[in-house]
């Protein structure tokens, strides 16, 4: 009987500290209806693809609706890809061998990560104001149908597109009333995925127009079916 109790009290104490582990701090600070209009921020990316992975840190940068422009540095600091985006089109700059890819979002090859970075438009735009429930299934600008979870304080967890596109958000801090995610993972149907962490983002300060259009001088730019990596 004793054991029995002594059991029963151990299991107790590990199911309530193991509740306690995972269980999310509310976030406090959130201003109703405030959202992120822009975002500058140094990141930590990784890009997995059927043929292998690659990762490095680099900086991102977003201005609403859907424009964003991402740097992937080298060890040495020197970049060795961008990516712009701008409505329906992506263009891929690889300073190095002053070459540029560019086109439709539609027509871009399933290699190198290029078609997670197709869905970045999907992943920004936003979800549907949360219910009640704790997901909603929804019709996205370009008329893919998209289920959106969320948490009890109505913050996204993740949203996934009926073909099988994912996108999740973890670790959200509050920065001037913002719920943020310092982890994104975006996993397309056709294996690739890219995970991206933000390490002190600044939400809702000025972005220069130039640094979201990407400095083509000089670059020979070419169709995304020629692109053979970089």
């Amino acid at each position: 009987m004793f054991r029995n109790l002594v059991l029963f009290v151990m299991l107790a104490v590990f199911f309530s500290l193991a509740g306690c582990a995972v269980a999310p701090k509310p976030l406090v600070g959130l201003v109703p209806g405030k959202e992120a209009e822009t975002l500058q921020s140094p990141i930590s990316i990784s890009i997995r693809t059927p043929d292998g992975s690659k990762g490095g840190r680099g900086y991102l940068i977003f201005k609403r609706p859907d424009r964003f422009h991402i740097a992937i540095l080298s060890p040495f600091g020197l970049t060795l890809m961008e990516v712009f985006s701008d409505g329906d089109r992506l263009t891929c700059l690889i300073p190095s061998k002053n070459i540029a890819y560019s086109g439709r979002i539609a027509d871009l090859p399933a290699r190198e990560g290029l078609r997670t970075w197709g869905l970045m438009r999907w992943v920004v735009e936003k979800p549907p104001v949360p219910g009640p429930a704790l997901k909603r299934d929804h019709v996205t600008a370009d008329g893919r149908r998209e289920t959106v979870f969320y948490d009890n304080q109505g913050v996204v967890l993740r949203k996934e597109t009926e073909e099988g596109d994912r996108v999740s958000f973890s670790d959200y801090q509050v920065y001037d009333g913002v719920a943020f995610p310092s982890v994104m993972e975006i996993s397309a149907v056709s294996g690739e995925s890219v995970r991206i962490t933000f390490d002190e983002p600044e939400l809702n300060k000025p972005v220069e127009e130039g640094a979201l259009v990407p400095n083509l001088d000089g670059v020979t730019v070419l169709p995304f079916s020629a692109f053979n990596g970089f």
